[in-house]
């Protein structure tokens, strides 16, 4: 049997609940762009006034990372 994982995009609402994190925030950092285009997020029709979906997955990976950079900032630049 082949298995494979597609990334999972969701509803702003749904997405902030499993990442921990208000809706409101999930807006913030994607109006910023802290959170990438392509990447952490979606238009769902490829159009801009269309609704958006979040990539749950990416955007967890982003916390690991932020989370590892803040702890522990001089690793990564000697990395």
């Amino acid at each position: 049997m082949i298995l494979f994982f597609m990334d999972r995009y969701l509803k702003s609402s749904e997405a902030s609940k499993l990442l921990g994190i208000s809706s409101s925030s999930l807006w913030e950092l994607k109006s910023t762009k802290v959170l990438e285009a392509g990447k952490h997020w979606i238009y769902v029709t490829g159009k801009p006034r269309s609704n958006v979906l979040f990539n749950i997955d990416k955007i967890r990976q982003w916390q690991i990372d932020m989370t590892k950079y803040i702890e522990n900032p001089e690793k990564d630049i000697e990395a």
